[in-house]
């Protein structure tokens, strides 16, 4: 499997992680103060950039719609 691939499965993986800590709460704040919640969407934010520098630069180029 080419490393894009694996970078893109990371990526979906780390989104689906946010949705998932964070579909619980009504609010922003009640978010915020959720330390674990919140310290957990975070780092996948992190990993997030990451994934993304870690993309290739023609490939980026080829999907240059989407903000890098």
């Amino acid at each position: 499997m080419s490393n894009t691939i694996l970078n893109l499965s990371a990526l979906i993986e780390s989104i689906d992680k946010i949705e998932r800590y964070s579909k619980e709460f009504s609010s922003a704040d009640d978010f915020y103060h959720d330390d674990k919640s919140f310290d957990a969407v975070m780092m996948q934010f992190i990993v997030v950039g990451e994934t993304i520098s870690r993309l290739d630069d023609a490939f980026k180029e080829k999907h240059a719609n989407t903000p890098w």
